[in-house]
């Protein structure tokens, strides 16, 4: 879709944001805080695979990210559920983004090397990368599932409170540094 402006051509792209959100954390939502307004819409996927074992089921997942999105009031975010490719979904979806989230340089070869697999399997998908806010980089699912379920543990400020909430009625108390 494109408009004119002032005698420029502008291209609306929608993006699609996919993960486990396993649990969802902070620095999920400050990607969808930040992509909502670059984007004409944002496609939040939650991914069902199989293969990994997750903490929270599929539902429980859609419905705290349900709730953190509500708490932000990003209107062109959608939140939606997808088992398969995500370049299928985002073909079906008329998406021609691919927005992914890195921490840290060290995890740029690898989304280097998805966003070359990605553009191998059909229709035009661009990945675009955005860094995770300085002080949101060493935030990880992994290792908020590592940090709770091996140490009881889960320092302040890496989920919000509702997923925390979620974390201690199946874990029970946590401590906090």
């Amino acid at each position: 879709m494109t408009y004119q402006d002032g005698g420029y051509t502008v291209q609306c792209m929608k993006a699609v944001f996919a993960g486990t959100f396993d649990p969802p954390t902070w620095g999920h939502v400050d990607i969808i805080r930040r992509a909502s307004p670059i984007f004409q819409e944002v496609r939040v996927v939650v991914g069902l695979n199989l293969l990994k074992k997750t903490l929270f089921s599929l539902e429980e997942r859609m419905q705290m990210l349900q709730r953190l999105l509500a708490d932000e009031k990003v209107s062109n975010v959608v939140l939606d559920s997808w088992e398969g490719l995500i370049s299928e979904y985002a073909r079906k979806n008329d998406c021609g983004v691919l927005l992914r989230s890195v921490r840290s340089m060290a995890d740029v070869p690898y989304e280097q090397m998805m966003a070359a697999m990605n553009s191998r399997l059909g229709d035009p998908l661009e990945t675009m990368i955005m860094f995770s806010s300085p002080e949101l980089s060493d935030i990880s699912s992994s290792a908020v599932r590592e940090l709770v379920v091996s140490w009881k543990r889960l320092p302040h400020g890496i989920v919000p409170p509702l997923v925390e909430k979620e974390l201690e009625k199946r874990y029970g108390p946590l401590l906090q540094d």
